[in-house]
Parts: C-alpha cells; structure tokens; sequence
C-alpha cells in the first residue's frame, strides 16, 4: 500500500483550493471518473474523530506529496505516529471510496514507494486508490487526468476476526492499464501482476493512513475524495 499498494516485481505503485483554480479542476475531474467495548487507549469506530487525526486531516485535505516544505514535515511524521499508535478500532464500511495522496512518510531506510515500472512524477499529478470491499484500483498520474497508469486486483484481509489496526492486507495484483482520458476511456494494457502486502494503520470518515510491507515501510496519508 502511490500508496498505494506496495507491490512486488513488475508492478506499479500508486501513490485553500479557492485559491488554486488548477489543482481543483484536475482533482474533481479525476474524482469524477471514479463514481465508484473498546479498551483504555482504543477508539470505538463510533466515536468522533481524535483530535491528532483532525488536526492531521486539515494539514493534508489540500496538499500534495511533493508540495510539503522540509520544515513542516517533523509536526506531520509526529501526528502520523500519534495517529498510527491508536490502535483504532477497524470500521470496515470506512475503507470504500476513492483516497487521494497527501503526504508520504518515508521508511525506517528512507525508502519511499518502488515503482518497477518508471514514470515522471510532475508537481501537479495525483496519486489515487480506490478501494471496495475486496478489490482495489491504484492510479498514479501522468499528465493530470488526461494521462494515468491504473492498477488493478483483488483485496482480502489477512485475519477477517481482527478488527482493529493495525489490520493487515493482500492485494492480489492482475492487471494494469495506461489510460486516455479522466474517465479511463481508452486504455492499452500493461503487463503487471503480483502481490502487494500492506497494513491499514488508520481507516476514518475522511483521513486513511497505511504502511506498506513489501516495498520499504514507507507510511501515506490520504484523504477521502468520494
């Protein structure tokens, strides 16, 4: 999980607005295109929103991977970690949507997400999973919209009884795309294929937070688009 799920070999990784007229038209095109108790310490699904996961969302909402200054990055590591060691509760409506990339997390070696398959990464891309209940698309822009490469498969979690995060996943990996169009309208396929193993640290309303476990470790913020 440009997280993104993070995949083996062969595969590719997907990783106010009143004042930036750009990034809302290619954000709600892309959008568009995608009309598809609790313990000491843990968060009941049914509760509101921790206050670090709320500060962490208004931080993100309209930010992009490569758009974060050095200086800011240490606040944001710090309400990842806060966030990530909740333990929250695991609310399985939450994760169907369409999640945009806010900010990457590098791992424990500095390693960010490992493309096997190579593209330019311009400031204005985004980066997007979209997940159902036992499946999930990653599209990684290439030239905003018009131009992304989307990755496609099965979704299963590792322990279905397990219901709180950090919740452990497999991605089963069996297509992949180079797509026309902020709709996908025309597509050639790519040869991509493989297994992708990530834990979902965070699932809310509004804010994801995952960590890829065969690609590095590296941890992604997202926001909820649809």
């Amino acid at each position: 999980m440009m997280m993104f799920v993070s995949l083996t070999a062969g595969m590719v990784h997907q990783l106010d607005a009143a004042h930036l007229p750009r990034r809302t038209l290619l954000t709600n095109l892309a959008a568009a295109s995608f009309a598809t108790s609790a313990s000491p310490g843990r968060i009941s699904a049914a509760e509101a929103d921790p206050e670090a996961v709320q500060r962490l969302y208004e931080l993100c909402r309209s930010r992009r991977p490569s758009e974060w200054r050095p200086e800011e990055r240490p606040a944001v590591d710090a309400l990842v970690e806060e966030v990530s060691a909740l333990q929250a509760a695991w609310d399985r409506d939450a994760l169907p949507g369409t999640w945009r990339l806010a900010y990457l997390q590098p791992g424990p070696g500095g390693a960010g997400v490992d493309r096997r398959i190579p593209f330019p990464e311009f400031p204005w891309n985004d980066s997007y999973q979209q997940f159902g209940l036992q499946s999930v698309v990653n599209i990684g822009e290439l030239l905003g919209p018009a131009l992304s490469v989307r990755v496609s498969g099965g979704l299963r979690e590792d322990d279905t009884t397990d219901l709180t995060a950090p919740k452990r996943f497999k991605a089963d990996i069996t297509s992949g795309a180079l797509c026309l169009g902020a709709a996908g309208e025309y597509c050639a396929p790519l040869p991509i294929q493989g297994e992708g193993i990530f834990d979902g640290l965070y699932v809310g309303k509004n804010l994801r937070i995952g960590q890829n476990l065969n690609g590095g470790g590296a941890r992604i913020v997202q926001v909820r688009v649809y």
